[in-house]
This record gives structure tokens, C-alpha cells and sequence, in this order.
């Protein structure tokens, strides 16, 4: 195996260094081939006043609802049983005996799916969540992951920190943000606490670092076995705004870009809430067909 990949490199140092130059062959060769400690993400940011399609209930007032609707009911078994990622990663928690405060062991499962679900699944989850919560038909209909996405924000809600937290997030490309704009991710985003590590075990060339200040969090080391470091899981329903963007320059002048945002607020719609209500007017509906407008 050492041989082999000797060869490799030697062939692509061979057909590159013309190119490139030795320095930024030698980097992109190691990055192509190694596994970074951390990698960049390929999310983005999106701006709070142009996208109502992202699944960002908190279940404010209907806790118990939800609990019942999609944990204690079928609805958690049916979606794992179709969804052979989601079970994967789900299953990987069988063994572990921690619990949330407050939580259940589905909390913990639920906690361990974003650090130990394949890349397909995480893939298939975020875009599920940044596209199926702005329409009750798509949501109910179409939305598979509805008891995951419930004790995820049911989790990072018993454990709400007292206070807030500065945490980096490492996305690919250097799309910028304007200043003073209100931002969000488009679904659960993995974060970590220490900047320098970050910084040391990653190339930033050509990529992006969020510097942001986070006020609804989870640490997933602190409950999900396993977990060595530190791994900061962030909300769909968190809202920052756009601080600061600086562009940076590293090693052999290379650049990245560095977008500092704040804690602004808590987005939620409340899709559980309006899906209940447009349960029971349709109800209505059905029993009086005359009745053409009911308010919500």
C-alpha cells in the first residue's frame, strides 16, 4: 500500500510541478489524497428575508403534540424503516447510555445521526430541511424526517446554554454576505469551538471561516459517545447578522475569506401548530360543505 502510494505521488508531482509550482502542488496533492481533521462544508448561507422554505419549528406550544405525533406513535419507526442511512446512523447509538437532562434515549440517537451519518444521508437530510417547511401539503406529505428534526430542536432546547459561544464554521468557496444582512443556515451545521486547531488542521485556500457567535447550540461531545472533540451542532432556526468581511491572507499569499456574524434571534414557523389548525378546518370543510372561509 506504501508503495503504491509513493507511485501516486511521484506520478502527480511529475505531471503538476510544471504547472503549479512545487508549494501549492505539494498541498493539493496531500489534500486531495488525506482526510482533513476538518473538512469545508458545502452549505451556504441564506438570507432571513428571501427563504421560508426551511424547516425551523420549535415546537413552541405543542411540545407534547409533537412528542406524540412522531415519537411515541409509528411515525419514528416507519421513518427509520425507510431510510437505510438514517437507520445506519441511528443504530450507531444503541450502545451508548448517555441521556439528555430532561430528554429521552432518542434524543441521544438523534444527537449522534449528524456525527455519525454517511455523506449521502447528511446530503439528503439538509436538503430535506432546507426545502419541505414552507408549504403544510409538502411538509406532511413529503418531509420524511419529521421525528428526527423533532428531537433534534427538542434537544438543543433542554440544553440551551446559559450563554452564548464563539464557534467557527468552515465552508467551501468564498461566496460573500453583505454587510449588516440577516443570515441562516439552511439546516443543522456543524460547528467547532477552537479557531487555531481549525486553522492548523485545514486549508483555508480559497475557502470561507464563519466567526460566529452562537446562542443555540449543542456540544456533541458532551453527549454523544464517542465524540473526542469538540463538535458544536447549530439550528436551522438560528438567525445571525452579518457583522464583518474580511478577506485573509496566509501562507505563500494565499486568501480566505473570513465572515464574522452575531446572534440575532429565533426563526420559527411553527409548522406543527398550522398543520394542526389546517387539520381541523378541513374538518370542518368536510362536515359543512358551505363554509368557503375559515380563519386560521
Amino acid at each position: 500500500a506504501s508503495g503504491k502510494c509513493l507511485l501516486v505521488f511521484y506520478l502527480y508531482i511529475f505531471f503538476h510541478i510544471k504547472v503549479s509550482g512545487p508549494c501549492k502542488v505539494l498541498k493539493n496533492f496531500f489534500l486531495s489524497t488525506c482526510d482533513p481533521a476538518v473538512t469545508a462544508q458545502e452549505i451556504r448561507l441564506l438570507d432571513v428575508q428571501k427563504t421560508t422554505d426551511v424547516v425551523d419549528d420549535q415546537y413552541d406550544g405543542c411540545r407534547d403534540e409533537a412528542m406524540k405525533k412522531f415519537i411515541e406513535s409509528g411515525v419514528l419507526k416507519e421513518e427509520l424503516s425507510n431510510s437505510k442511512g438514517f437507520q445506519k446512523a441511528w443504530n450507531k447509538s444503541n450502545e451508548c447510555s448517555k441521556q439528555i437532562p430532561g430528554g429521552r434515549k432518542e434524543h441521544t440517537a438523534a444527537l449522534s445521526v449528524y456525527p455519525q451519518g454517511d455523506h449521502n444521508f447528511i446530503q439528503t437530510l439538509n436538503k430535506a430541511i432546507e426545502t419541505m417547511g414552507g408549504n403544510v401539503s409538502i411538509y406532511e406529505n413529503h418531509f420524511h424526517f419529521k421525528s428526527l428534526h423533532f428531537l433534534l430542536m427538542d434537544s438543543m432546547r433542554l440544553l440551551k446554554p446559559k450563554e452564548c459561544k464563539n464557534v467557527y464554521v468552515l465552508l467551501s468557496g468564498r461566496r460573500q454576505p453583505q454587510k449588516g444582512s440577516t443570515v441562516r443556515f439552511p439546516s443543522f451545521t456543524s460547528a467547532y469551538s477552537d479557531y487555531e486547531n481549525l486553522k492548523s488542521e485545514t486549508d483555508l485556500y480559497e475557502d470561507s471561516v464563519l466567526n460566529l457567535t452562537s446562542c443555540f447550540f449543542v456540544n456533541l461531545k458532551d453527549y454523544v459517545c464517542g465524540q473526542k472533540e469538540d463538535e458544536i451542532l447549530l439550528s436551522p432556526a438560528e438567525v445571525f447578522t452579518v457583522e464583518q468581511v474580511e478577506t485573509k491572507t496566509i501562507s505563500d499569499d494565499d486568501e480566505y475569506l473570513e465572515i464574522v456574524l452575531n446572534h440575532s434571534g429565533l426563526n420559527n414557523t411553527n409548522i406543527l401548530r398550522i398543520l394542526s389548525v389546517y387539520n381541523k378546518n378541513m374538518i370542518k370543510i368536510l362536515h359543512n360543505p358551505h363554509t368557503f372561509c375559515i380563519s386560521i
